[in-house]
């Protein structure tokens, strides 16, 4: 799977090879215990279940990393954005210092918390809409 994942992050535009190549290093950094896959024709990350995943954006550029439990994250992170989506929600970057200046560090260990909760309290992704 490295070698997919890697083929994908060096085949991207420049700016977005190195933005998808640092959030490799900081998710695999923050979670040693991580697995890499290639899922779906884009990187994703388990820990204690589908975690997150790297994604090129390519109408606009740019890569978003996407938490897979980010709507629970929305109140105390506003950067992360749903799009559309209903339980996942994720991070747009466009050059390096988006990096820090989204606090993505900050929410990647928040997340991984969270999931590490959700998984002990053996909670669904999507919740039934009549509970």
């Amino acid at each position: 799977m490295e070698y997919k994942v890697s083929s994908y992050i060096e085949s991207l535009p420049e700016v977005e090879s190195a933005l998808a190549a640092e959030l490799r290093s900081l998710i695999c950094t923050a979670m040693p215990q991580v697995q890499e896959k290639f899922s779906f024709k884009i990187p994703f990350y388990h820990y204690h279940g589908m975690f997150c995943y790297i994604n090129y954006l390519r109408k606009t550029g740019g890569i978003e990393v996407c938490f897979c439990r980010g709507k629970d994250l929305l109140l105390a992170y506003p950067q992360l954005q749903q799009n559309g989506r209903n339980m996942v929600a994720g991070i747009s970057l466009f050059e390096m210092k988006d990096i820090q200046r989204k606090s993505v560090s900050e929410v990647l260990h928040a997340a991984a918390a969270w999931q590490v909760e959700a998984w002990q309290q053996k909670r669904s992704f999507l919740r039934n809409k009549h509970s």
